[in-house]
């Protein structure tokens, strides 16, 4: 909409105004103030911009000139909007200009948009120095704009990674992003570029789930090209990275998780899926535009698991949104992918009591009582099982203590209390020797509830006793990467059994903190690095219980071809594979989308041993956009598909990301990701020393 607003002065005021207030309640109110630098004509303006508790937000605009009193005209609004995005202001200098009128529109996209024009023009000569100004101006204010982003870019990077025991042939930057209009929510983030071609590979964002954990758990104990020693000190290669041809972006989301954080509330815990969602849209669009500015035109894809089921659709259909009403930087968004997703929560509910039925976890007899007794003979496979059940955050499910909810209990519990032996993360893996558990001392509590086949032996719970009967590797090789047995599923030193623990020791490290540009702001809040946020999980706001709304919106206003990746390790106990494969196929009959091609095998290595299993949903809409939606198992592997099957996951991640443009994905090609890798040199190897001799031995050589 546009409007203007007329002001007659007389000659002798020498400041014009006008006031506008809101009532608000329980609101925060941030001041922006705008000065000429050049103090030509002395103009500022003045901006207060309130944000209330129902989204709704109001922009107050005053306009000075202190001037010899001409006629001012000045222009006042505010408007409600349904996200709440905020404010952006354009300003001109009003310069010599004897009439003046301001035009302020408020756009479809939620932002604002302000220009001043002249209504009176100048004398030729006038007209043409203001104009060599203006342009002066405008390239001096470009400049700056560029020095600055590319200070901010430059101060990002990781300079020294502290006990990185191998040479990265890649860089990696550890900023902040802001996640709210204000900048007073400051989203971490950190950013593998890739080991093939960073300039032109795609860009990956990745969310970990929780809802409360962290991204740097992914990115060290998953898919980052980082993996920590035993000692909680050293890093070790994971050739397995998922930037072996992409750049991948981690962010620590929502704000309060990791070293994300409020700068006016310490230990800021309060989140919801709405709020998230409009801080991971805002933080990524602060990174296309002022963090990483040079990825703005690079295609991407989001990326994530558990809790991010729920994250990513929601975020997704932000960004087309933004994208088809102009106010998202990035236009070149092709996919998202979700790992074990939390997108139905009684879906999932439903098919976990499925799957443990046939996988041992209640006796026949039981279970044909529950088949008589509480589905009355119903069809199984499309019995609710939740009406035996309670919960009181709409995420965790408990039998209510009737005699069904007694006789379903075993079937849906996933180790809330870490008393039944077994990781609901991975139903088959197992941690056998206790002092894994207990070392070595983590800085900070937090840990998900995994990985503990043994209860109330975690060194979160207990302080260090003694390290027990298990060394680490560190000390049977330099390189611990070559100890790695790449020929059977255990391929990892029970790394999973004391990841969480090693990494949080290295994470609260003041050196390493450093290292990651985390500011002194953060570290005063005495928040601590935690891998998963216990504050912001129990008091989380968990407001859709199914997704089918968002990828509705999604395939619905796409106006270019784009395709998902619904993948699931098939022996989560917490995301099931099989809840996840019933809701795709629900959300494909609602939109239209037929099966692109049936249920096939796919293949990870040279002699071809089998990965899993891949189906394809595919339509068009009526934009005339292709939509494809493929479903995937990964074979053995649990909740955190990336590390359990670490080779399949990269090959699977870089095929769907290389993937022509609306082509039926051969997830078994070797095209993207060799399976034969080669590990990287190890820092202070023979041959650098040998070449640091050498150049040594010049240099003196040419001193003498």
């Amino acid at each position: 909409m546009r409007a203007e607003k007329t002001f007659e002065s007389p000659a002798s005021n020498r400041k014009f105004s006008t006031e506008y207030s809101v009532d608000l309640q329980r609101s925060s109110s941030e001041d922006y103030e705008v000065y000429d630098a050049y103090n030509l004509y002395e103009v500022y303006d003045v901006y207060d911009v309130s944000r209330s508790f129902n989204n709704d937000v109001h922009c107050k605009k005053e306009f000075y000139e202190v001037y010899d009193g001409y006629d001012t005209y000045e222009f006042l609004d505010s408007t409600d909007f349904n996200y709440g995005i905020g404010c952006n202001f354009e300003v001109y200098d009003v310069l010599d200009v004897y009439d003046v009128y301001e035009v302020y529109e408020v756009s479809d996209d939620y932002s604002f948009r302000t220009q001043m024009h002249s209504k009176t023009k100048l004398p030729a000569i006038m007209r043409f120095l203001v104009i060599i100004f203006r342009m002066f101006r405008s390239l001096l204010g470009v400049a700056c704009l560029l020095a600055t982003v590319s200070c901010q870019q430059e101060n990002d990077l990781i300079k020294d990674l502290p006990g990185l025991l191998f040479k990265a042939n890649f860089k990696s930057y550890s900023g902040y992003v802001d996640a709210n209009v204000n900048g007073t929510w400051k989203m971490h983030y950190m950013l593998t570029e890739s080991r093939s071609n960073p300039d032109t590979d795609p860009l990956l964002v990745w969310f970990n789930g929780g809802p409360g954990c962290s991204s740097l758990g992914g990115l060290f104990e998953e898919l980052g090209p980082f993996y920590v020693n035993f000692d909680g000190e050293t890093l070790y290669e994971n050739p397995y990275a998922w930037n072996a041809k992409a750049n991948v972006l981690y962010l620590e989301s929502p704000i309060g998780v990791g070293y994300s954080y409020d700068t006016t509330t310490p230990g800021y815990f309060q989140a919801n899926d709405d709020q998230s969602a409009g801080q991971n849209l805002l933080a990524l669009t602060n990174f296309f535009k002022v963090a990483q500015p040079k990825y703005a035109n690079r295609t991407f894809y989001l990326s994530g698991e558990s809790y991010a089921g729920i994250y990513i659709p929601m975020l997704t259909d932000l960004i087309v949104q933004g994208i088809n009403n102009g106010s998202f930087p990035n236009t070149n968004f092709q996919g998202s992918a979700i790992g074990n997703g939390f997108m139905n929560v009684k879906g999932l509910l439903n098919a976990l009591a499925l799957w443990s039925a046939y996988h041992g976890r209640v006796s026949v007899q039981d279970w044909q009582k529950i088949k008589n007794d509480c589905a009355n003979n119903a069809d199984m496979d499309n019995f609710d099982f939740s009406k035996y059940t309670n919960t009181s955050n709409k995420i965790d499910y408990v039998g209510d203590g009737s005699h069904c909810g007694n006789l379903i209990q075993p079937l849906i519990s996933q180790n809330a209390d870490n008393t039944e032996g077994f990781d609901q993360y991975n139903f088959y893996q197992e941690c056998y020797d206790k002092s894994v558990f207990q070392a070595p001392p983590p800085a900070a509590s937090g840990k998900r509830v995994k990985r503990s086949a043994l209860a109330g032996v975690s060194a979160v719970h207990k302080q260090y006793q003694q390290l027990g009967s298990f060394k680490g590797t560190s000390n049977l090789a330099q390189n611990t990467a070559t100890l790695v047995n790449r020929f059977s599923n255990d391929n990892q030193f029970g790394y999973f059994c004391w990841n969480e623990d090693a990494v949080g020791k290295y994470l609260n490290s003041d050196k390493v903190q450093n290292a990651l540009n985390i500011p002194q702001a953060w570290k005063d809040q005495k928040n601590g690095w935690e891998d998963c946020r216990d504050s912001i999980y129990q008091n989380y706001t968990l407001k859709y219980d199914t997704t089918n709304q968002f990828f509705k919106n999604i395939i619905t206003n796409l106006k270019t071809n784009f395709r998902f990746l619904i993948y699931n390790g098939d022996v989560d106990t917490v995301c099931n594979y099989l809840g996840d494969a019933k809701h795709i196929a629900q959300v494909a009959a609602e939109n239209g989308l037929n099966t692109l091609s049936p249920r096939t095998p796919w293949y990870y290595s040279d002699n071809q041993q089998l990965a899993g299993f891949v189906q394809s949903y595919s339509g068009k809409n009526a934009n005339g956009a292709t939509i494809i939606i493929d479903v995937l198992t990964v074979k053995g592997a649990g909740h955190m598909v990336p590390y359990d099957r670490a080779g399949p996951s990269v090959q699977m991640i870089s095929n769907f990301v290389w993937a022509a443009n609306n082509a039926f994905i051969n997830y078994t090609s070797q095209a993207n990701f060799n399976p034969n890798i080669q590990l990287s040199e190890m820092v202070g190897s023979s041959t650098t020393i040998s070449f640091m001799f050498a150049v040594s031995v010049v240099l003196l050589k040419l001193i003498l």
